[in-house]
């Protein structure tokens, strides 16, 4: 699991730099909030259900921070696509699925957005293990600056993974209002 670990950060720190480039962001310039971040590891396991239809996996949400890993044993991940419908993804044992989260979203000025997903129950025992990268706890994360101007403002008020945390024991948590959703700005130019 070890070995598994390192290697995953090494290729989260790849596709993050590839990500960064395509923003026109060098990714030097932000190595060190990525280096001093946060590495979160989640193994999740789906017992196997007699009766899927009846019982849940994970509710739909975003993951905070900027880049997601996955890996599953079995099917049962599935995103929302631009039209509002799920879709499962597709399945290879042998494949790992990238995931973008709320930190690249408000990173980008919202050009790359957070990928709302879910995972459902199924008729066999499914594990899935989740790699996270984010900026330190209280490290804050706002637009770049070069892609706030005149003909683009700020989408989104600058947050931390700390404010993040503090946001799942609100009640706008409890009402199943995504965090993202909490830091977009009404902008009357255009809207995220």
């Amino acid at each position: 699991m070890g070995q598994y670990v390192m290697a995953v950060q090494e290729l989260q720190n790849l596709l993050t730099n590839l990500v960064l480039e395509s923003l026109d962001i060098n990714p030097s310039s932000m190595q060190k909030q990525i280096e001093e971040g946060m590495h979160v590891l989640a193994v999740n396991s789906y017992p196997f259900s007699a009766e899927p239809n009846l019982t849940s996996g994970v509710a739909p949400h975003t993951d905070h921070g900027l880049l997601t890993i996955l890996l599953q044993s079995y099917p049962g991940l599935q995103i929302k696509n631009s039209d509002d419908t799920w879709v499962n993804t597709p399945f290879n044992e042998r494949a790992l699925i990238v995931l973008l989260g709320d930190q690249m979203e408000v990173l980008s000025n919202g050009i790359y957005k957070s990928v709302i997903h879910q995972a459902i129950s199924s008729d066999h025992n499914r594990i899935s293990i989740a790699n996270v990268n984010s900026f330190a706890l209280e490290e804050k994360i706002r637009p770049a600056p070069f892609l706030v101007n005149e003909e683009r403002e700020s989408f989104y008020e600058e947050c931390s993974f700390k404010d993040f945390l503090d946001f799942l024991s609100s009640s706008d948590y409890k009402q199943k209002i995504r965090f993202i959703d909490t830091l977009k700005k009404n902008v009357v130019k255009g809207q995220v």
